[in-house]
């Protein structure tokens, strides 16, 4: 039986941008705790959003390292009744990638009345990178959408 080496977790701390320019901010333990800052580039969202979440600490080799948060949008500024979750893989040069990434798909519900569940959640994906989007706003390698499988240079 091999041991598999533990996952370094400053690897994903520090600043992340999304194809849209949403930021958040990542600090993460070796006990796979995940804790910082959202601030969405889209809809009415207003500073920085609390985020907790989860990631592997014992990854296999050459393959991404899966992890997941959740963000719900109320601050001192703005209650939205509603929370996103975010689940998906850490990339580096490490483990195949040209660059340092997140893909990821998302899930967003909003509070709704029992008659409009049906139209409640949406779902998505994101590339974060280190780098801003580029002058149009929007990562040429990273075109958000709705669920499917995310295509990315690794």
């Amino acid at each position: 039986m091999s041991l598999l080496k533990s996952f370094d977790p400053a690897r994903l701390c520090g600043k992340w941008v999304n194809q849209l320019g949403s930021h958040m901010i990542l600090t993460a333990d070796k006990c796979g705790n995940i804790s910082g800052r959202y601030n969405s580039a889209v809809g009415k969202a207003e500073d920085f959003y609390v985020l907790t979440g989860r990631f592997d600490t014992t990854p296999p080799d050459n393959k991404g390292v899966s992890l997941g948060w959740v963000v719900t949008y109320k601050n001192t500024k703005l209650e939205a009744h509603s929370t996103g979750t975010w689940s998906g893989l850490y990339f580096d040069q490490t483990r195949g990638a040209s660059r340092e990434m997140i893909l990821t798909h998302w899930l967003l519900t909003r509070s709704t009345e029992g008659k409009d569940v049906w139209e409640s959640t949406r779902a998505g994906n994101d590339v974060f990178t280190r780098d801003e989007p580029g002058d149009d706003g929007v990562d040429s390698n990273a075109k958000p959408g709705f669920a499917r499988p995310v295509r990315s240079r690794l």
